[in-house]
């Protein structure tokens, strides 16, 4: 509503004025001087011989031009912070990561590890407009490999998030707390010896009208990057005997797949990772990173998980039917 107030507004103010400049053509240079550099203050010359037309359409175009801009201050001030500074139709280089949060529009631009804590910030003129928090205190062991994995209903410890918003001058700031039953992913590759390439898809119940998702690269690394957990490692694992089963389930090779991966895109599959877990879904694409994309159901949206190939032990496929 407000971007189309100040956008028309605009297109009516650049109308009335052309209008007006053309009709002051036969009033003299003085008129016309005045219709071209202070097209404003017509409105308020009488009997100089400006016609009505374009004056009427000029103050309809102020009005909503003005209309437009106080809502924006009132709405969205983060946006009318950005119009004032000349950076209003600039997004940030670096926000690769976009969502909702509590049904607003979450783009962070400030992204990062403080401890066993994530933080997901969007700031403007140096203060934050809308964060989410990704707690791992209570949830330590989840803080070891490369990839951290929750869909609802998973067993053990959860992060707790916490999400902060501010929605304008006129409205208290909110703070919600969300313990589990959400859906996460992420994955986090080093880049050389100071950065991290982290790859997130967030999802929280209806209710909440939140998620994120995308792809961002950190400054420095968790010290728990790629540790394993403190109890001994297991030696490698081996498959489980191949149970028959009526769905006609396949080991397919990880390799193999990675090599060609067309000819297996849109094939139901099965990936059992290093730490245990089994997801099953659709096999939707291999990334230019040599990541599988596998796509779970959830209620009615599918979520997208990425494994890297070193977290996978087994990977089974069957063909379509």
């Amino acid at each position: 509503m407000e971007a189309l107030l100040i956008l028309g507004g605009m297109v009516a103010l650049a109308v009335s004025w052309a209008w007006l400049v053309f009709a002051s053509l036969s009033l003299g240079p003085g008129p016309l001087m005045v219709a071209t550099l202070l097209p404003v203050i017509t409105p308020l010359l009488r009997g100089r011989g400006y016609p009505v037309l374009p004056r009427v359409l000029l103050v309809i175009a102020l009005v909503s031009v003005v209309a437009g801009v106080g809502l924006l201050y009132r709405d969205q001030p983060e946006r009318f912070d950005r119009l004032l500074s000349g950076n209003w139709a600039e997004t940030p280089a670096s926000a690769a990561l976009s969502g909702t949060l509590m049904g607003q529009p979450f783009v962070p631009d400030n992204v990062y590890w403080r401890g066993d804590q994530l933080i997901f910030a969007e700031t403007a003129a140096n203060r934050t407009l809308r964060s989410l928090v990704v707690r791992f205190d209570k949830a330590p062991a989840l803080l070891h490999g490369t990839a951290i994995d929750l869909l609802p209903g998973d067993d053990g410890p959860w992060p707790e998030l916490v999400i902060q918003w501010y929605t304008g001058a006129l409205t208290a700031p909110g703070l919600r707390r969300i313990p589990s039953a959400y859906s996460l992913s992420i994955a986090l590759a080093p880049v050389g010896a100071s950065k991290t390439e982290m790859t997130v898809h967030l999802h929280l119940p209806a209710d909440h009208a939140t998620r994120l998702g995308g792809r961002v690269l950190l400054d420095g690394q968790p010290d728990w990057l790629g540790k394993s957990l403190s109890a001994p490692a297991p030696a490698p694992v081996e498959p489980p005997p191949v149970v028959v089963e009526p769905a006609g389930w396949r080991e397919l090779n990880l390799q193999t797949l990675l090599d060609s991966p067309a000819r297996f895109i849109g094939r139901s599959a099965r990936v059992l990772t290093v730490t245990g877990r089994s997801y099953e879904g659709v096999l939707k694409e291999v990334t230019g990173d040599r990541r599988i994309v596998l796509s779970l159901p959830q209620g009615a949206n599918q979520v997208d998980f990425q494994f890297h190939p070193e977290d996978v032990v087994l990977i089974e496929t069957r063909a379509r039917r």
